[in-house]
């Protein structure tokens, strides 16, 4: 009778063991679901950029003039700075000019404005932060000045920014541009035209000051689904680890049918495979339940004389094989540690690290320690 109560208690604690690596790996794998086309609403400081930019501008709609196409390519900057209020719309205040080729001779000039930015790409695919390019076009209102003739006139901007990803906080962007503005923008107001136009073409980079990142916000629905699948797995644990233990209880209450009297040497007593389970990457006892389950084995170990093999496992599916070997062996040398504690003799313990397994489902019971008798 004494074997019998023996076992039953071994198996009791490896059910309470089992169970609460079942509650784990359901926390574990929680990853919380998020939206694809909705991000969080960020603070004012977050996603600001720099940008720095030079290329080559030309004026267009000049049929009547002297020059030829050649002669009215110019030098051309461009700087700006702004700010992502969505991963979709941003604004910007950009500055850009040096001189241009006007109707006889070349004028100083530079073009103050403000554009509103449209990423079409993270509109219509939905935000990823590992997208390497974005195309943003844009439009825009400002004011230009040319410096020769000192005079003002309101112009209008237009644009497509393609931006290559570096990283979360670098960019290099290639922009295409046009400005039209009021026809005295090169001060000959006898032109036949209406307007005075500019094309732009520059490259530069962007710095993100802050990084280029967002977090997702989560999918409500998916995650009712999520949480309600959680429940309902909880609950038929629950439910059955009750029932373990009422049938534990009632073989427990039950009377022997026969006396043994024989004598019975308590070293008879069966020892089944106990395993305590681990956190991901860690070797530390994570609960005071494990430790109590230790205790119970180390009273039969030094009861029986047992001598005990303590072998570590990780889960392979997790770090390289170096890491999961070394993880392995902390682990069985932190039970071995804490049943020396106890007061079981470490000559009747060995140790061993068996590295990353693959051989329960799911992942989390392979980050444990098993203890058998040898």
């Amino acid at each position: 009778m004494k074997k019998v109560i023996c076992m039953m208690a071994v198996a009791g604690l490896f059910s309470v063991s089992v169970a609460r690596a079942q509650v784990s790996e359901v926390v574990e794998i929680a990853e919380v679901p998020v939206s694809k086309y909705s991000v969080q609403t960020n603070s004012f400081w977050d996603n600001w950029f720099v940008s720095l930019n030079a290329g080559a501008q030309f004026s267009y709609l000049y049929p009547e003039g002297p020059q030829e196409f050649k002669d009215r390519i110019t030098f051309s900057g461009l700087a700006y700075v702004g700010k992502w209020y969505t991963p979709g719309i941003g604004m910007r205040l950009a500055y850009n000019g040096y001189n241009f080729q006007g109707y006889t001779d070349k004028q100083d000039y530079m073009n103050l404005h403000v554009d509103a930015l449209m990423n079409v790409t993270n509109m219509v695919m939905g935000y990823n932060s590992e997208r390497v390019y974005n195309m943003v076009p844009y439009v825009g209102m400002g004011m230009v000045r040319n410096f020769d003739h000192n005079s003002y006139c309101f112009g209008f901007n237009a644009g497509i920014l393609n931006k290559f990803r570096l990283n979360d906080s670098w960019a290099i962007n290639l922009e295409m541009g046009a400005l039209l503005a009021e026809k005295r923008m090169d001060d000959v107001v006898g032109s036949k035209r209406g307007f005075d136009d500019l094309f732009t073409v520059t490259a530069g980079i962007t710095y993100n000051i802050g990084g280029d990142t967002w977090n997702n916000s989560p999918d409500i629905s998916a995650l009712v689904m999520m949480n309600a699948a959680e429940i309902a797995a909880l609950n038929e644990a629950l439910v059955q680890e009750q029932a373990t233990v009422r049938n534990l209880r009632n073989q427990l209450s039950q009377k022997p049918r026969e006396v043994v009297k024989e004598k019975v040497i308590s070293g008879d007593c069966a020892f089944a495979p106990q395993s305590i389970f681990f956190a991901l990457g860690s070797a530390k006892i994570a609960s005071h339940k494990d430790v109590v389950n230790l205790k119970a084995i180390a009273d039969v170990a030094k009861a029986d004389g047992l001598k005990l093999h303590i072998v570590g496992y990780a889960d392979s599916a997790t770090g390289d094989a170096k890491y999961n070997q070394n993880l392995s062996m902390k682990r069985a040398q932190t039970i071995a540690d804490e049943l020396v504690k106890l007061g079981v003799s470490k000559a009747n313990l060995s140790v061993e690290g068996k590295g990353g397994v693959a051989t329960l489902d799911p992942a989390s019971y392979n980050r444990r320690v098993i203890i058998e008798a040898m």
